[in-house]
């Protein structure tokens, strides 16, 4: 029987540009074994993020007017890796395990109105054992100040 896997991780500023790396395939190396990098052509976006992470944070913090403290223990960017067992996507071929990342990040956009000006990076990882998709969003939290102003 298989399964659906979704995990979460958080990354405050120093860890942005490694994060970047991994899911662009920037690297040289990896530790990770599993990575065939003459597979990496394989992989594709969702959404295509075409600066780093971090310049990526600040322009969407400047072009949305974002109120925000960002110390050294700030989250900036979640990420959530989607994926199934293997054997799932052996079974459901090509077109349907496309079909399976798109819905997965649908739903994420959806999800409690997170928004797609917010997700960073949807990158699906082909070159390894087990497909996956790769989601980086900015966990964006929108309330009120005390006279009732929305920020």
């Amino acid at each position: 029987m298989s399964y659906a896997i979704i995990r979460n991780a958080n990354y405050k500023k120093d860890n942005l540009a490694g994060l970047y790396k991994h899911n662009e395939r920037k690297n040289t190396n990896y530790s990770n074994k599993d990575i065939n990098k003459t597979n990496s052509v394989k992989n594709y976006s969702i959404k295509q993020c075409n600066t780093t992470y971090s310049k990526a944070i600040s322009e969407l913090i400047e072009a949305n007017n974002l109120k925000c403290r960002i110390t050294s223990y700030t989250n900036l960017a979640c990420e959530f890796i989607i994926t199934s067992d293997k054997k799932f996507f052996e079974k459901i071929g090509e077109e349907e395990t496309k079909r399976y990342f798109q819905t997965a990040y649908n739903f994420v956009v959806n999800y409690k109105n997170l928004g797609e000006q917010y997700i960073l990076s949807a990158k699906v990882h082909l070159d390894e054992s087990t497909p996956h998709l790769h989601l980086v969003f900015v966990p964006v939290i929108q309330t009120k100040d005390k006279k009732r102003k929305s920020y």
